[in-house]
Formats: structure tokens, C-alpha cells, sequence
């Protein structure tokens, strides 16, 4: 199995067209077809459903599976020519980070804007997630960095803790009868029965579990969600208010929403983690060289 083929059949699976994915690739259509077909038969199984009034290509739930692994592996592939491309002398190439949603990024992101001045073609290269999504690409080598907020197992890595802590709260509409208390207790949304959506990983954050009395099933969980930019988009739309991190969202006079902060208060710690067993790269070790000089 050729990574040039696992690019071409990734291509053919964004486009859902062999004409246009050939074009994109520079290479005939009666090749581009040949290549798919050995590569399902190495694989023992039929990646594509094959419309021929519609000429589409559609992933079968086997082509599914096989596209996440492909895009891992080129992902992988195109990360390690970066790390090799850099020299002694002009240090390059990009960093992978893999975060969750926090207004501490703000200070991974001065420290990137420093070194940038003394190293020009250092990059970086983020993906937003959830812990379980951000935990398993720095385990299969796809990020350098991870940034968690409140995660339980970050002893498992080489990590740092933010200065800042993240503060939870109530995201909710201006106009929401929740709206007039400076913050917001338990009592105030059982009162109101609030429709609530709360981040995926809410039932396992110890603290605000424990917050909410140890168990949620007395409020009214409309929803869950593992990044927040769509959940507001309901909150906007008056369906549910979220439980959410502060600093997120826009709050602004323009908008709609409000964040009020919960009581008692609830904090999570942000950590920036790396794996103990996998070398840096240069440009890595000179990103966290100075967020140590910043967070230590």
C-alpha cells in the first residue's frame, strides 16, 4: 500500500467524482480507477458505492473506517518530512497543537507569536477537539501538543499547568428570565427548569458534577455538545441556555448572549501536554522554551 494511493483515494472520497479528482491529481481517469481497484482488492473489501447516473463515489461504511485511517497516515507522513526539513541554522517546519476550546490558548499563542520573530518559518498547525479526540492523536504521533482543560489522566504525559484557570458558567440569552442574576446557583435552574446543553464530558468533570448534586438526571438536559461556537448557535436561537466555559463566545453589546459565572465557583486547570516517550521536534522545543519562560 502506497501513500501516493491512499492520497488519491482520499481525494476521490472529498470530491465524490473520479473525473474531478483525476484532474486534481494529474492523472488519467482510467488510472486513478485502476489504482482504486487493487487497492480494494488488497484491502479485501469495497471502499465506494459506485452511482453511475450520477457518477458519484460515496464511502461505503468500510470506506469510512479505511478514510479515517488514510488521513491519519498522511497526516502523519507530511509531519515527519517537516520535522526532517529543519536545519541547525534556520530552524522550521510546523508544530501540531490539538486543543480543546479555552481562553488560555491566548498565551500559547503570544508565546508562537515571539519565537516567530527570531524563527520566520516555524508554522503551526492546530485542530480543535475534545479530550478523547485531542488524547488520541498525541498518542498516534499526530500532535506535539495537546491542551487540556481539566483532564483527568494528563499525569500519563510531560505537561505544564496554565497559570490561568478556566471558570464555568451559564451561557444563556440577554432576554433569558436567568439573565438578571449576577450568578447563577442550582437552585435557579431547577426553579426555572432550564432547558440545558452541556459539554459531553461535563458528567465526567468531577468538580461540576459535584456541583450540580452528583448526578444530572433532575435537570432538563436538552442537549450535549463537544464544542461550544454550535451550541451557542441554540442558545441564540432561545432552545437551550450551556453550560459552558467563560471567555468562549461572544458576549458583546451587539449580541444576544450573556455569560453568567456559576456559585459556588467552579474552576478547571488548563495543561499543556507532550508525550514522555517521543522526541521533539526543533521547532516544538523551541515553542515550549519559551512558553516555559512565560507559564514557569
Amino acid at each position: 500500500m502506497e501513500l501516493r494511493v491512499l492520497k488519491y483515494f482520499i481525494t476521490i472520497a472529498n470530491e465524490q467524482n473520479i473525473s474531478r479528482a483525476a484532474q486534481i491529481i494529474h492523472i488519467t481517469q482510467p488510472t486513478l480507477s485502476r489504482q482504486i481497484i487493487e487497492l480494494e482488492d488488497e484491502l479485501g473489501v469495497q471502499l465506494f458505492e459506485r452511482n453511475r447516473q450520477n457518477r458519484k463515489f460515496i464511502l461505503t461504511d468500510e470506506g469510512v473506517r479505511f478514510y479515517n485511517y488514510a488521513v491519519q497516515i498522511t497526516e502523519l507522513s507530511e509531519k515527519t518530512v517537516e520535522e526532517f526539513k529543519s536545519n541547525s541554522s534556520q530552524i522550521s517546519g510546523k508544530i501540531y497543537i490539538g486543543a480543546g476550546e479555552t481562553k488560555s490558548l491566548t498565551s500559547l499563542a503570544q508565546a508562537f507569536k515571539k519565537i516567530r520573530e527570531t524563527h520566520p518559518k516555524i508554522e503551526i498547525s492546530l485542530f480543535s477537539g475534545d479530550a478523547s479526540i485531542i488524547c488520541e492523536r498525541l498518542d498516534r504521533g499526530l500532535c506535539d501538543f495537546a491542551v487540556f482543560i481539566g483532564f483527568k489522566n494528563v499525569e500519563k504525559y510531560n505537561h505544564l499547568t496554565l497559570p490561568q484557570k478556566d471558570r464555568w458558567g451559564l451561557l444563556t440569552r440577554k432576554d433569558n428570565p436567568l439573565a438578571k442574576y449576577k450568578s447563577i446557583k442550582k437552585e435557579n435552574l431547577l426553579e426555572h427548569y432550564e432547558p440545558l446543553f452541556v459539554s459531553a464530558q461535563a458528567s465526567r468533570h468531577r468538580e461540576l458534577l459535584k456541583w450540580f448534586g452528583g448526578s444530572m438526571e433532575k435537570y432538563n438536559i436538552t442537549g450535549t455538545y463537544n464544542l461550544i461556537y454550535n451550541a451557542g448557535v441554540f442558545a441564540r436561537e432561545n432552545i437551550a441556555s450551556c453550560i459552558s466555559l467563560e471567555g468562549l463566545t461572544d458576549i458583546s453589546f451587539e449580541s444576544p448572549l450573556c455569560f453568567i459565572p456559576l456559585e459556588p465557583a467552579i474552576y478547571s486547570e488548563v495543561y499543556l501536554a507532550w508525550k514522555k516517550d517521543r522526541e521533539l521536534s526543533k521547532a516544538a522545543k523551541v515553542l515550549l522554551e519559551e512558553i516555559k519562560k512565560v507559564w514557569q
